[in-house]
């Protein structure tokens, strides 16, 4: 039995800004000076962030009131961004409509033969050279398909984001085309030998036959046939300040029925469609009461979506970390694109998607300055880099501490006394009706525990940013992190190698903690007595045998080789008889780490237990936290982001019992 999945419709943000290129479909008007139809949106897909987004022209989804007589709608060229156009009209929007057999909307565009700017854009258009078009928008609601999903009138299928309620602002002819499916590579003799029949009073060059491939040299003609009849003017209300009073009170009756009052006044001064308004409405009640039942297999569940922007920064962040060289798992959609993007590139895309008009007209100098606050989304991208490089460098550091010894964590930095407890001893009968007997618990003090801060200083300079360099802040935050992770593994090992006095007046390896063998080379004599003076280690009463054994050898990298041959070897490598079997083969897990090596004399190694059963040396960190943090600042003493990555931790020797040394022998 097949399930029914539901599809999501959505509210966009009054920001949501957006622009779609496609080819320019267009027609020299005959008998009109200078006016051209073309068409300047359509349903082809297109790819955002790895998902379809279409534009639907359904009557009730298009908003066009923009480009009516006395609107805002304007023609420009390249959305105002080109430094030679800037934003000054190229002409004007003479009007425009939906054609709803094509599914198309189109216009009549009147190029200012005033303007050289203007005229040296017609001469291109003319001659073919000019071959996109753009339109500018917002959303007012999305329709979310899944895989395979269907809209409800069958003519889009998921996964796709359908915009089911969009408002135009202005049209731009553009350099580059994007939609195959209309064009100025389209002829226009080949569209007029459709036939007039198929003409409609709705629009001009409206039919109900798809574009016909390109042909060359027509590109930029003028059409020999004038279309049968051309309206003035879109249909337009008979009162446009009655329709506008019902329409307002319309959203305010609307919105108090659902007690969202303080959202009528933003509806209406936007200019917001009704319809748009009881599609935000819409989503906001699913939101407010959908059940909390997430990743159910119908999708049935609540979804969570994040806006344009923050998709931004996770391809960003994510695009970033890839040109630096750091491995993402699953980069988010998009991310390939920003991996060859420059740091102005970004900067200019977050400062446009925030609102900045003119931000890849920015020298890299303005463009810095603009990006350098403390709520910019280059900043927040900057710092998802910082953190998650040092994430990745935490993982990669070449330590071995972390395997054998124990790890705690401490609320603060306030020295904590370590006393000497029971390994357990032998639990004592109890008769019926009998009394508990109090377990024998010293009061001696055996370590006191102390964290300490280590970190640096990174900055994020204005160099840098116009060097296009952000490799030399991972870098650099890439060794800060190592650093750190060394600084433990340092001080672990030096424990060991410096056999400190502990609080009883002895050394940690010393014949009367009886952990300190006979020195000799790596083999089984010498294994034999670290396993045996593990094992006899007792509890406080000094009778109780712990019976621990060494689960790990901890070795330098002169002796590395011949201990692996010993723990890996079928036969004994130190016997003449190649039939005697090796009792030690994978009996314990050899660590080696080059902080051992001496660099003269005998070369000792060690033998560890499992951290679990006895304490012998902890790795403390502060709540917890065993990577460094990375905080940013950026203020107006300094040009550009200055990170700081500190690190909180403790080293601290807890108990010998678990610990045994061989001295080795100088060779």
């Amino acid at each position: 039995m097949n399930k029914k999945i539901p599809f999501y419709t959505r509210a966009a943000g009054a920001s949501d800004r957006r622009i779609m290129a496609q080819a320019l479909e267009c027609r020299a008007l005959d008998n009109t000076k200078n006016q051209y139809e073309i068409s300047f949106s359509s349903e082809t897909p297109y790819t955002r962030w790895g998902v379809p987004e279409i534009l639907s022209h359904a009557p009730d989804a298009v908003d066009l009131s923009c480009f009516d007589k006395g609107g805002t709608g304007v023609l420009l060229f390249n959305h105002g961004m080109d430094p030679s156009y800037g934003k000054v009209p190229i002409g004007k929007i003479v009007k425009a409509w939906l054609d709803k057999a094509e599914h198309k909307c189109r216009a009549v565009i009147e190029i200012d033969e005033d303007d050289p700017q203007s005229v040296r854009l017609k001469g291109k258009l003319d001659k073919g050279m000019l071959t996109g078009v753009s339109v500018g928008y917002t959303v007012g609601a999305w329709m979310k398909l899944k895989p395979g999903q269907k809209s409800a009138d069958g003519r889009f299928v998921g996964p796709a984001n359908v915009a089911v309620s969009w408002k135009a602002w202005e049209i731009s002819l553009a350099p580059v085309p994007a939609d195959p499916t209309v064009g100025l590579g389209r002829s226009i003799e080949e569209e007029n030998t459709m036939g007039e029949e198929n003409q409609t009073q709705a629009g001009i060059g409206a039919s109900a036959g798809k574009p016909a491939a390109p042909a060359a040299g027509t590109a930029g003609a003028r059409s020999r046939e004038v279309p049968a009849t051309v309206p003035a003017t879109l249909p337009i209300a008979e009162n446009p300040a009655q329709v506008e009073r019902q329409r307002s009170a319309e959203i305010v009756t609307l919105c108090r029925s659902f007690g969202m009052e303080d959202a009528a006044e933003g509806y209406i001064r936007s200019g917001t469609a009704l319809d748009a308004v009881r599609a935000q409405i819409l989503s906001q009640l699913q939101q407010r009461n959908a059940p909390v039942h997430a990743g159910t297999e119908d999708g049935s569940g609540v979804e969570v979506t994040r806006d344009e922007l923050d998709k931004v920064r996770s391809a960003a962040a994510d695009g970033l970390l890839m040109r630096c060289g750091v491995t993402v798992e699953k980069p988010v959609d998009g991310a390939n694109e920003f991996r060859g993007m420059s740091l102005q590139a970004i900067a200019a895309e977050c400062l446009t998607r925030e609102g900045e008009t003119r931000a890849n007209r920015m020298s890299r100098d303005e463009l810095f300055r603009r990006s350098m606050t403390p709520d910019s989304a280059f900043v927040s991208i900057a710092d998802d880099v910082a953190n998650r490089t040092v994430l990745a460098a935490q993982q990669m550091a070449p330590t071995t501490f972390q395997y054998w010894t124990s790890k705690a964590s401490q609320p603060d930095f306030r020295a904590t006394h370590i006393y000497e407890i029971s390994d357990g001893g032998n639990l004592e009968e109890i008769p019926q009706n009998g009394e508990f007997k109090e377990a024998e618990v010293s009061d001696k003090e055996v370590a006191v525990r102390r964290l300490i801060t280590v970190g640096k200083m990174v900055n994020f300079t204005r160099q840098l940013f116009i060097n296009d360099d952000i490799g030399q802040i991972t870098r650099t935050l890439t060794a800060h992190t190592l650093a750190f992770a060394r600084g433990i593994n340092q001080s672990v090992y030096e424990i060991l190698k410096a056999n400190p006095a502990m609080t009883d007046g002895n050394q940690l390896f010393s014949t009367t903690h009886k952990n300190l063998a006979t020195g000799a080379v790596p083999g089984t004599k010498s294994f034999s007595e670290a396993r045996r003076l593990m094992r006899q280690q007792t509890d406080l009463d000094g009778k109780t045998k712990l019976n621990i054994a060494p689960e790990f050898v901890l070795t330098g990298s002169s002796t590395e080789t011949s201990i692996e041959a010993l723990l890996a070897s079928l036969a004994d490598p130190s016997a003449n008889n190649s039939g005697v079997a090796n009792v030690f083969r994978n009996k314990m897990q050899m660590i080696t780490d080059a902080e051992l090596d001496v660099d003269s004399g005998a070369q000792p190694y060690f033998f560890a237990a499992n951290p679990a059963l006895t304490p012998t040396i902890e790795v403390c960190y502060l709540n917890g936290a065993e990577s460094p943090t990375v905080e940013s600042e950026v203020s107006f003493d300094h040009l550009g982001i200055r990170y700081r990555i500190y690190g909180d931790r403790g080293i601290t020797l807890l108990g010998y019992r678990g610990l045994v040394k061989n001295p080795g022998v100088a060779q």
